[in-house]
């Protein structure tokens, strides 16, 4: 009698332990915060299973004349949980004119001031090439082994004219504020993101809680406050 009661304890036991783990299995994946400070959190820690893409997002401007609304291209870094759980995150986003690349300092490439008032440079102006840098779907690395792994999403952005972007660039242009506001109004859920630089196929940001923080230094520091 007492070797079944025994087995029986032991049984129950081993349900009750059984069910612990699977209910610890289920528990999905979630931000933590300590003092007002993003925790990192081991399961979104895994690089190795992070969701890298990249889409272009359309724009109320037209800066290069060709009649159609220039679109900018935008890279996306997030959780697997995103995919795998139905979990929406915050945004932390970036743009930038120099993540492509940037044109080398070569002579004629700004206006030579050591010249007389009234007359004209006798350096000629050029317009050097600029080599791209990178690989499709990443734009940067910036920020993002920082923040993913705290249950952020981390978004990137070519500015006007500049990587994959369409459009021609500017300094201080109005389009250097629209291109970003676009960006933060798809990932708020308008429907203006496209998988193509030209086609019709349409990205959502399903992931996206709609709430996004701009960061940056030196000109991209300027950007968000555009």
């Amino acid at each position: 009698m007492i070797n079944i009661k025994n087995k029986l304890t032991a049984c129950f036991t081993l349900l009750i332990s059984v069910s612990a783990i699977s209910a610890f299995a289920q528990e999905k994946a979630k931000p933590v915060f300590k003092d007002g400070e993003a925790q990192i959190v081991s399961a979104f820690d895994t690089p190795d299973k992070w969701i890298r893409h990249d889409l272009w997002v359309e724009t109320t401007f037209d800066t290069d004349g060709d009649g159609k609304l220039d679109r900018m291209h935008v890279s996306v870094t997030r959780p697997v949980q995103t995919e795998t759980e139905g979990l929406r995150l915050p945004i932390i986003y970036e743009t930038s004119p120099y993540f492509a690349g940037t044109a080398g300092d070569v002579k004629g490439l700004f206006w030579d001031v050591k010249h007389e008032v009234g007359e004209a440079t006798t350096v000629p102006r050029v317009h050097p090439e600029v080599n791209r840098v990178g690989k499709r779907p990443i734009i940067s690395n910036s920020l993002i082994r920082e923040w993913v792994k705290r249950g952020f999403i981390v978004v990137h952005s070519s500015s006007p004219g500049t990587g994959l972007s369409q459009g021609s660039p500017t300094v201080g242009g109005i389009n250097e504020s629209l291109a970003p506001k676009a960006v933060i109004e798809w990932l708020s859920g308008k429907d203006i993101g496209y998988t193509t630089p030209d086609g019709n196929e349409k990205v959502k940001a399903f992931w996206s809680t709609g709430k996004v923080g701009m960061t940056g230094t030196s000109y991209n520091g300027t950007l968000p406050l555009a």
